[in-house]
């Protein structure tokens, strides 16, 4: 063996499906070095350790305010306010012009005779008749009794009634009278329409990024065998089977 050692052709580096081979120059002499076929490949060896975590993802941007909601229902009314101070009295209004003349009043009663007028002048003298002829002189008679008085003339017609007066000046206003109490309260009317609604506000910062969540996955559902053939009841079991497993592993809330 030693003689194959001396012997031998030693090339380092010469590789060969991951092994050094030696070449001998007399082949019978060294059977035992020449590279024999590449083994099975051992078993796998153990996983290394875990990695550091690598820097959290950047914050995603906010999302879009959603729609404002409905208008809430009107609070109770509250308590009457107490009584506000009486407001001063306003100034006397103008005075409105005058009313019609009255109707006519009835006919006063017949006023006293008034006195008697001045004698009238005496009238010119009329001429002179022709003298008739002298009559017999007659016998003077008695003296008759005074004849009673006669009746009252009718009344004379009522004269035309007088114009009417001026209007006599306007007396002065009288004081105000107490202010009467204060009427009910009326009845609330109804709520006003909604506003629109307020533009939105700005965006306000980004929050600090939360640790990292765990994520326990939920328990696998099994493919439905043949899709093709499968019913609704197939459908309908394999869902409520995949969300019954979401809900046992907390990634969907319970029905």
């Amino acid at each position: 063996m030693a003689d194959c050692v001396e012997n031998m052709n030693i090339i380092p580096g010469a590789q060969a499906n991951g092994l050094t081979r030696y070449p001998c120059q007399v082949q019978p002499c060294c059977p035992s070095l020449i590279a024999g076929p590449t083994g099975p490949a051992g078993p796998m060896g153990p996983a290394g350790p875990i990695g550091p975590a690598g820097p959290t993802g950047a914050t995603g941007a906010t999302g879009a305010t959603g729609a404002t909601g409905p208008v809430g229902p009107a609070g109770p009314i509250g308590p009457t306010g107490p009584t506000g101070a009486t407001g001063a009295t306003g100034a006397t209004g103008a005075v409105g012009p005058a009313g019609p003349i009255g109707p006519i009043g009835p006919t006063g009663p017949t006023g006293p005779t008034g006195a008697a007028g001045a004698t009238g002048a005496t009238g010119a003298a009329g001429a002179v008749g022709p003298i008739g002829p002298t009559g017999a002189t007659g016998a003077v008679g008695p003296a008759g009794p005074a004849g009673p008085a006669g009746p009252a003339g009718p009344i004379g017609p009522t004269g035309p009634t007088g114009a009417t007066g001026a209007t006599g000046a306007t007396g002065a206003v009288g004081p105000a009278g107490p202010i009467g109490p204060t009427g009910p309260t009326g009845a609330t009317g109804a709520t006003g329409a909604a506003g629109p609604a307020g533009p939105i506000g700005p965006t306000g910062p980004t929050g600090a990024a939360g640790p990292a969540g765990t994520v326990t996955p939920a328990a696998a559902v099994a493919d439905i065998a043949a899709p093709a053939t499968a019913t609704t009841e197939d459908v309908a079991t394999t869902l409520n089977t995949l969300l019954a497993n979401l809900r046992a592993a907390g990634l969907l809330a319970g029905a």
